[in-house]
């Protein structure tokens, strides 16, 4: 039996800024979480991350099903998919810089 957390494919998307506007799921692929490592692709903080990063959301089955907050190309939400399971339909539009502060 496979664990919910064997399925992550470890893209680290999840931990990039994101906005949603209308049909879209803008996703910022340039301004991950601090606590993000871009080698890793982990968590540095991964067992503390719900009380260090207060905007750190559980990847739950119920988030995955209902929540725009998941790229596409998310392990889970590929597989929701393939089991017509997913029933946000929102596009992924991956927006480099979006949340740039200048």
């Amino acid at each position: 039996m496979v664990k919910w957390e064997d399925i992550c494919d470890r893209c680290g998307l999840c931990c990039h800024r994101k906005a949603i506007s209308g049909d879209y799921l803008l996703l910022d692929i340039e301004n991950p979480c601090e606590h993000y490592d871009k080698q890793t692709h982990l968590c540095k903080v991964y067992n503390n991350r719900f009380e260090v990063e207060k905007t750190c959301k559980k990847v739950t089955p119920f988030l995955v099903a209902f929540s725009a907050a998941l790229p596409s190309s998310c392990a889970y939400v590929r597989l929701f998919k393939k089991y017509h399971l997913r029933f946000n339909k929102k596009e992924t539009v991956l927006a480099p810089g979006l949340f740039d502060e200048e």
